[in-house]
C-alpha cells in the first residue's frame, strides 16, 4: 500500500504540471491574440486617419481649383515676357475680346494663333496658371533686319521686314533697332518675298555693302550698293549667285578702268553680258 501510495502521490504532480502548461499555452495564445488584434485595430485606424485626411484634402483641393478656375481675371493677371518693340498696351488691347473670362473658358491656342495674326510675332505660348489665377504670355516677337516701304490703300506705308521677309509695321521696333538697321527695300509686296528673302540671305557676298532692294511697277527688281547706283536683277533671281559673283568682278576691275567715271547702272539680267552705263563725274574735269 505504501508502495502504491507512493506512486500515485508521484505521479500527481506530473499530472499537475501539464495541466498548468496547458493552461499557460493557452494564456500565451489568448495574449498573443489580443496583442495581433491591437495591433490590427491600430493599423485599421491608421489607414482610416490616412484615407479621411487624403480624401479631406483632396476635396479641398478640387473645391479651391474649381472656385479658382471659374473667377472671371482681367488683362491685369496677364503676365508677359519676352516683350522688346511690342508694349504690354499693345497686347492688351489686341487681347481685349478674350477678357473678362474664367481660366476653364480660355483656350490657349485660340489667344496665340489670334495674336501671331494680329502683331508682328513670330512665336507665343500661352499658359494658364490656378493658383494663383493667370495667363502667362511668352512672346517671340520677329526681329527687323530691314526698312520697307510699300503702297497701301493709295499710300506708301513704311514699316520693316524680318529675315522670313514678313512685314512689320514700324511703331512696333524700338528706336534702338532702328538705328542699327542700313538696308531698305523700296515697294516691298508679298508676291516678291521669296526673291527678297534669298537676296537678304546672300547679302554678305556682296564685296559692295548692299544698301537697298527696289521692285518697279513691272515687279523688276535691282539693288543699290555702296560702289553701284543701280543693279538690275530681273523680275527672277534664280540666277542671284551668278550675278553677284558678276558683280564682284566687276568690282575689283572697273575702278582702274574708268577713271572719273561714274557707273550709272549695271544690267545684269544676263550675267554673262553685263551692260554698263556710266557719267562723268563733275567736277573733276580739266
Amino acid at each position: 500500500m505504501d508502495g502504491q501510495t507512493y506512486v500515485q502521490s508521484k505521479m500527481r504532480p506530473l499530472k499537475s504540471n501539464k495541466r498548468k502548461h496547458r493552461k499557460s499555452n493557452k494564456n500565451n495564445r489568448i495574449s498573443t491574440n489580443k496583442v495581433s488584434n491591437i495591433f490590427h485595430n491600430k493599423i485599421f485606424l491608421i489607414e482610416l486617419w490616412q484615407l479621411i485626411f487624403f480624401s479631406s484634402t483632396s476635396i479641398f483641393l478640387i473645391l479651391t481649383f474649381l472656385n479658382q478656375a471659374w473667377k472671371p481675371i482681367s488683362f491685369d493677371q496677364t503676365k508677359i515676357t519676352g516683350l522688346s518693340g511690342i508694349s504690354n498696351n499693345d497686347i492688351k488691347k489686341t487681347t481685349s475680346i478674350f477678357y473678362p473670362r474664367n481660366l476653364l473658358e480660355l483656350n490657349p491656342k485660340e489667344i496665340e494663333s489670334y495674336l501671331i495674326k494680329k502683331l508682328p510675332i513670330k512665336g507665343v505660348s500661352v499658359n494658364r496658371k490656378f493658383f494663383p489665377p493667370e495667363i502667362h504670355l511668352n512672346i517671340l516677337e520677329r526681329e527687323p533686319i530691314a526698312f520697307a516701304s510699300r503702297v497701301f490703300s493709295n499710300n506708301i506705308e513704311k514699316g520693316m521686314i524680318d529675315i522670313e521677309g514678313s512685314w512689320i509695321p514700324l511703331q512696333f521696333v524700338n528706336k534702338s533697332k532702328q538705328n542699327t538697321i542700313k538696308l531698305s527695300i523700296e515697294n516691298w509686296n508679298p508676291n516678291k518675298k521669296k526673291e527678297i528673302i534669298l537676296i537678304i540671305k546672300n547679302r554678305f557676298i556682296f564685296q559692295s555693302p548692299l544698301q537697298k532692294i527696289k521692285i518697279n511697277p513691272l515687279q523688276e527688281i535691282s539693288l543699290k550698293t555702296e560702289h553701284f547706283d543701280s543693279v538690275l536683277l530681273g523680275s527672277g533671281t534664280d540666277r542671284l549667285i551668278e550675278q553677284i559673283n558678276k558683280l564682284n568682278q566687276l568690282q575689283k576691275s572697273l575702278p582702274n578702268l574708268l577713271i572719273n567715271t561714274k557707273v550709272k547702272i549695271v544690267d545684269l539680267k544676263d550675267p554673262r553680258k553685263p551692260e554698263l552705263k556710266t557719267e562723268k563725274i563733275l567736277g573733276n574735269e580739266n
